[in-house]
């Protein structure tokens, strides 16, 4: 009786050194990762995460391993003391939707600038879904407004091209904007001595080059994005051979792939191409 007593007590010892080794080496490989976060994070490097929750139109959670980080999107804002060219219409909640679309669920990369945290201790990068940066479409579609501080500084010239592209093209916040619409116009030219009104009435033309492809447009910037001069995304509606186009601001626009841009809608059509219904 004794021996089988010494022997439970044994197996209860090694029991209890198992289990106790196992609880530490968990510890240790959750501080492992934790430590691995803060590493990258102090040097600069990018993170990859997936994005659990959507907080409004520029603020999201990433969860890095088994961490979780508060994202502020560098040099834009959708919550500023508006402009008087604001319409109202693409307020915080519409921001907050166009952004909820772009990035939850989504696996992302962080890329970090000079500073890497605000005073409210919320990471401070451009985030990407694949190589679309998300501070610029929020700004290009007009759900977002230019906000750059130093000395996160980086991509300021770009942020603002695409917030002067949202401008003139009147999308989200600048849709009720006295800026000038990139839709063209053209005014009748005065009738001279000796040129008839038909003539007159006659609209001039200009030879116009399309990038390398003798047509419409040019080719997309990279896989998701359009150059700042021609935003207007056109591609073929899925499973079928029709060309349809999507102006920025619409629904569709942020997910298209584009094969063809366009300076505008004119010359989205004259490619062959209708607007999207979305």
């Amino acid at each position: 009786m004794r021996g089988g007593r010494t022997v439970r007590r044994r197996a209860g010892r090694a029991a209890a050194r198992w289990l106790a080794h196992a609880v530490l080496g968990l510890i240790l490989a959750l501080a492992g990762v934790a430590s691995g976060t803060i590493v990258a994070l102090e040097a600069g490097e990018p993170l990859t995460g997936r994005v659990v929750r959507v907080i409004d139109g520029e603020t999201i959670a990433v969860r890095i391993d088994k961490k979780v980080l508060t994202v502020r999107y560098i040099g834009v804002t959708t919550r500023e003391a508006r402009m008087p060219a604001d319409s109202m219409i693409a307020g915080p909640a519409e921001a907050a939707e166009f952004n909820r679309a772009l990035v939850l669920g989504q696996t992302v990369r962080l890329e970090l600038d000079a500073q890497e945290k605000d005073a409210q201790g919320r990471t401070l990068a451009y985030v990407y879904v694949g190589d679309l940066m998300v501070n610029a479409e929020m700004v290009a579609n007009g759900y977002a407004s230019v906000a750059v501080k130093e000395p996160n500084v980086q991509f300021q010239e770009m942020l603002q091209g695409y917030e002067r592209q949202a401008r003139l093209l009147k999308v989200g916040r600048w849709r009720d904007s006295p800026y000038i619409s990139r839709e063209p116009t053209r005014r009748p030219s005065p009738s001279g001595p000796g040129q008839s009104a038909s003539a007159s009435a006659r609209p001039t033309t200009t030879p116009r080059t399309y990038g390398t492809v003798d047509r419409p447009g040019t080719e997309p910037h990279d896989v998701w994005t359009c150059p700042i001069s021609h935003p207007v995304k056109g591609a073929f509606l899925a499973g079928t051979n029709e060309r349809v186009f999507h102006m920025p601001g619409g629904e569709h626009y942020a997910k298209t792939q584009p094969d063809r841009c366009y300076q505008n809608a004119e010359e989205a059509r004259e490619d062959g191409g209708r607007r999207a219904q979305r």
